[in-house]
């Protein structure tokens, strides 16, 4: 089945745009994160700092091959860009998608300002204004270049987005 990519770094909001997007549509909406835990990899849900990035990423989409559902849309909640022990920002390689079928991306912005308020009252992590503009910054990059590369539809959702418009976005076949 062909799936929306919901891109954004942590802390954006992309669990609270799939909820909203599960009330108004018929939409299944899954994380990748769970996904991950699904094939039997325990990782914590507020940390940040990945282990096995390149595993984890054959994990998934193992798991996404078995996925069976009735709704009409599948959203994949994810990631191209991770934070790796390190705290470096690790790029995930475009093979990393391979094999799947990702038909629309929805890339999801924040002002870093917020996402640093929303990372120390969910998850009590502290990143630096400065790193987490540039941590979506990359996440952008990524997003824009793989829509151009695989020839696929992007759509930018910000604060400022009218909420219908991507409602339209998800459910106007191409």
């Amino acid at each position: 089945m062909e799936y929306i990519f919901l891109a954004g770094i942590h802390g954006v909001g992309k669990t609270t745009l799939a909820k909203k997007l599960e009330l108004a549509l018929d939409i299944k909406v899954i994380a990748i994160s769970d996904l991950i835990r699904e094939s039997g990899k325990a990782i914590v849900q507020s940390k940040k700092e990945t282990d096995d990035i390149s595993g984890n990423q054959e994990l998934w989409k193992l798991e996404l091959e078995r996925i069976n559902i009735s709704e009409k849309h599948l959203l994949l909640d994810g990631h191209f860009c991770l934070i790796d022990r390190s705290k470096n920002i690790i790029r995930l390689p475009f093979s990393t998608f391979e094999g799947t079928k990702m038909g629309k991306i929805i890339l999801l912005k924040k002002d870093p300002h917020e996402i640093r308020e929303n990372l120390l009252r969910r998850d009590n992590y502290d990143y630096s204004i400065k790193f987490l503009r540039r941590f979506q910054e990359s996440e952008e990059t990524q997003a824009i270049n793989y829509a151009r590369i695989k020839d696929i539809k992007l759509f930018k959702y910000s604060n400022d987005t009218v909420f219908s418009s991507l409602i339209d976005f998800i459910t106007i076949e191409p």
